[in-house]
């Protein structure tokens, strides 16, 4: 019997990890099979089981990609050191990572889905092995990658039925895979959360309404995402028919072209800036039997506690990308809401804001057409059926330029803890942000442990409702509130839309 305390037999073979200080990881564990020639646009299919010991040292291939522009405004943010050759990217991509405490468990488990509007972004990124939840808190952290763009969420029709969600069906069967596995880790598989950041956080909301993924996990975690951020058929079978004309074949033989040439044609099809809002999961009737946050309304998750906000400039990020975004302010809500519409609710807005300039009042309606409004009906559906918390994060980061202050994914180093424990980093060297860190970090694992972020000795933290819609501001001074921003809330009241882009 091996000494080694990385060696663990997995239900498909044995593995072999590292031992990270203080802390177990396990990078590269393969959930299915790779999805490759005729499997590209297939649901992911189980593991084939190995003989011998498989390292798992290194961190997959990213998967199917276009290159980041590189962002014109930020400076450097502190992150994790783990990720390695973040430009490798491959079809070979569905793998995950555990990081584990060297305690006995069991322990609860957090599985974090990444971000990146369904096109870009990998398990790993922003988070490296997830060692500070497990070296602190005792948790167990699960980290994956899914197909992305028109690799995983390419409407083929009859041709590969499920092709238009086979990322979500990726991350299904990678909550399968922890199931089955993660008591080998010394992780405990009736307390799983599920949490994500962007895309990663309305990757939660589809599998809350997702029929396949119930039983799977426990709490859900939610950061800057929204249960309505899906296509209709219809929608999906139209940008499907201009991906495929661009590349000059039928359905039944998109597995033939090289990955190469698909990705370039995505890549032209929906350049980035406005590829973020392109690809979505598709309302099938099957694996996404309707819009999530409907479904969710109706208990689809019943019982499943959840913790959900969103920042105080989510558009911050987008305009960083784009200046003049959102200047299109008029026109996004007009093609929603006509135009009588969308002077109600820019309105309610420079009503509510009197010494704002246009630029800000749009951009203060992109923060919330994007996130906050999806936010809070996520929050709303499911409070019916369960225990809800809201937060709000305000805080303006040290390490960035004043222009991305509470962005989006800016409360991404505060969750995770990056470089508190590294000398020099803010998070160590600013006590402000040290502390806010502190505070939302233990939140966040409470909620993991416990289905609950209320701390011992701390204030309470009241539960959300529908009437009282109480949330936590995390800013350098922290607390409840009852309803921020209820006037403008409400003017999106009764309204509903199709979440498009503000990008040309």
């Amino acid at each position: 019997m091996s000494t080694d305390r990385t060696v663990v037999d997995t239900a498909t073979g044995t593995v072999r990890g590292l031992d990270l200080d203080g802390v177990l990881a396990w990078r590269g564990l393969p959930y299915a099979e790779p999805p490759l020639g005729e499997l590209r646009h297939r649901p992911p299919q189980p593991v084939q089981a190995w003989t011998g010991v498989r390292g798992a040292r290194r961190f997959a291939a990213r998967a199917m990609q276009p290159v980041l522009p590189a962002m014109p405004a930020p400076v450097p943010v502190p992150t994790p050191a783990a990720m390695d050759e973040p430009s490798r990217i491959s079809e070979n991509c569905l793998y995950l990572n555990v990081c584990a405490p060297v305690t006995p468990g069991p322990h609860p488990v957090l599985v974090w889905l990444h971000g990146g509007g369904y096109v870009v972004g990998a398990g790993p990124e922003n988070v490296g092995d997830g060692d500070t939840f497990a070296r602190r808190d005792d948790l167990v952290v699960v980290t994956l990658n899914y197909r992305l763009g028109a690799f995983g969420f390419l409407n083929l029709g009859e041709t590969h039925p499920h092709a238009a969600n086979g990322g979500l069906l990726d991350q299904i069967a990678a909550l399968r895979w922890v199931r089955d596995n993660i008591a080998a880790f010394g992780g405990d598989p009736g307390r799983v959360t599920i949490a994500g950041n962007s895309a990663g956080a309305k990757s939660v909301a589809n599998l809350m309404s997702a029929p396949a993924a119930t039983g799977l996990f426990h709490r859900v975690i939610s950061q800057s995402g929204g249960g309505d951020h899906v296509a209709a058929e219809e929608v999906s079978a139209a940008l499907a028919a201009r991906l495929l004309g661009l590349l000059g074949v039928p359905a039944n033989r998109v597995s033939q072209v090289p990955a190469a040439e698909l990705l370039a044609a995505q890549t032209e099809l929906s350049p980035f800036g406005r590829g973020l809002w392109v690809w979505r999961p598709t309302v099938d009737g099957s694996v996404l039997p309707e819009v999530p946050v409907r479904r969710i309304a109706d208990g689809s998750a019943a019982g499943v506690p959840l913790l959900a906000g969103s920042n105080a400039e989510e558009s911050a990020l987008y305009l960083a990308l784009d200046p003049w975004a959102g200047d299109r302010a008029p026109q996004v809500l007009a093609a929603a809401f006509g135009e009588t519409g969308a002077q109600e609710v820019l309105s309610a807005y420079r009503a509510n804001r009197p010494a704002a300039s246009t630029r800000e009042v749009n951009a203060a309606v992109m923060t919330d057409e994007r996130y906050g409004v999806p936010t809070v009906r996520l929050l709303d559906a499911q409070s019916r059926h369960a225990p809800v918390w809201r937060f709000r994060f305000a805080a303006a980061a040290p390490w960035l330029s004043p222009m991305l202050a509470a962005a989006h994914g800016t409360e991404m180093p505060y969750v995770w803890a990056h470089g508190a424990e590294r000398r020099g980093s803010p998070l160590n060297t600013d006590s402000v942000a040290a502390g806010l860190s502190a505070d939302m970090h233990a939140r966040w694992a409470a909620f993991a442990r416990t289905g609950s972020p209320q701390l011992p000795d701390q204030p309470e933290w009241p539960g959300y409702t529908e009437t009282e819609r109480a949330t936590w501001i995390f800013d350098e001074q922290r607390g409840a509130v009852t309803d921020p921003g209820a006037a403008e809330r409400k003017v999106w009241d009764g309204r509903t839309w199709a979440s498009g882009t503000w990008f040309d």
